[in-house]
């Protein structure tokens, strides 16, 4: 005779609300691709410069971009991962995802100025951050 098994039940996990699986993929999507090209920037920095000055092309912003040396590249893909982190903790359903997104966004929002004074102000960037910040803050209360 074949012994019977019992299954357990399982805890019941919460399920993930629609809005905030489409704004972790996209913050997923502009966290890793801003994650990966400040990565690629800050190692290979030196040769990036070298060749846009030889170049002879002219990317509008490249220049002032560029002025913001390593420093600013590397602090930049720090935060893009932290940001990185705190969406995949809000994917994870962690409240504590919401604040480290939100504390990165603004520092990815204020890093240029530090560095690029001469970058123009960026209203685009700032609504696009408070409109997420909004929207993931109304799915605080699925969370824990």
């Amino acid at each position: 005779m074949v012994p019977i098994k019992f299954i357990e039940p399982q805890e019941h996990q919460p399920k993930r609300p629609e809005l905030l699986t489409i704004l972790c993929v996209l913050s997923f999507i502009g966290s890793g691709l801003g994650s990966f090209s400040n990565l690629i920037i800050t190692l290979s920095y030196s040769s990036i410069v070298e060749i846009y000055s030889s170049s002879g092309i002219d990317i509008p912003g490249m220049e002032e971009m560029l002025s913001g040396g390593r420093t600013f590249f590397t602090l930049s893909f720090i935060i893009q991962m932290l940001s990185f982190i705190g969406v995949l903790n809000m994917w994870k359903l962690n409240k504590i995802g919401f604040h480290i997104y939100s504390i990165s966004q603004i520092l990815i929002l204020i890093l240029p100025s530090f560095f690029i004074p001469e970058l123009d102000f960026p209203i685009i960037a700032i609504l696009f951050t408070a409109v997420f910040i909004i929207l993931y803050a109304s799915m605080l209360k699925h969370m824990s």
